[in-house]
């Protein structure tokens, strides 16, 4: 059996891994997923890198880090009637999210012809890019003195108000879009990937914050 890159490497070579990631592989990735949201990604897709697999456990260790930190920086002094629990299960909602989003992409592909799961981890990776977004912007809000829970948006984005709710809603089209262009990567009909894409991001968030919700 083949050894994964975690078992192969020391922490220090990990580390290493991770600065590297971040000071050039991520930076080109987010400027793709901006300036080319409509097929940017559907090349990485199709021929990912050789360290992908990689690159999306740093994505998912990073998106449940920021989600992590940044929920015990938004609740501010409500935090001493917060439990360690309660931000752990806001910085699994997310992770959960995108290892449904995984599972769906692998198993619709599967079904069309074909699909690796550990190759799908990718999919669900680049869509930690637009939740990873949420909680700078529930940061931005807080500055303004807006109180927002990033799981309360996903459980409820309606309560965020006008401005978030919009917000909300553009980073959920941006999930699907990458849902999309990963699905076509595989090969699948345009139509076909136009209908499960919103489908299976929906199924996503529901699993995934209900699961953090019931998890502790």
């Amino acid at each position: 059996m083949e050894n994964s890159p975690f078992e192969q490497a020391s922490p220090q070579q990990l580390t290493q891994e991770v600065k590297a990631f971040y000071q050039r592989d991520f930076k080109a990735l987010f400027l793709t997923f901006f300036r080319d949201p409509i097929s940017g990604l559907q090349s990485f897709l199709q021929n990912p890198p050789e360290k992908s697999f990689l690159h999306a456990m740093i994505l998912y260790g990073s998106v449940f880090v920021l989600y992590f930190l940044g929920t015990y920086l938004l609740v501010g002094d409500m935090r001493d009637y917060m439990d360690f629990s309660a931000f752990l299960s806001i910085a699994l909602a997310p992770v959960l999210m995108m290892l449904a989003i995984s599972a769906l992409s692998f198993v619709i592909k599967l079904v069309a012809g074909g699909a690796n799961f550990k190759g799908e981890l990718l999919t669900g990776a680049l869509c930690g890019l637009s939740l990873g977004l949420v909680v700078p912007i529930a940061l931005l809000f807080r500055l303004f003195g807006e109180g927002v829970n990033p799981l309360s948006l996903f459980q409820s984005p309606l309560a965020g108000g006008g401005l978030i709710t919009v917000l909300v809603l553009y980073l959920f089209l941006m999930m699907v879009n990458v849902f999309q262009q990963s699905l076509k990567a595989a090969g699948i009909k345009d139509v076909l990937a136009w209908y499960l894409a919103p489908i299976s991001i929906m199924v996503a968030i529901y699993a995934g914050s209900s699961i953090a919700t019931n998890l502790f």
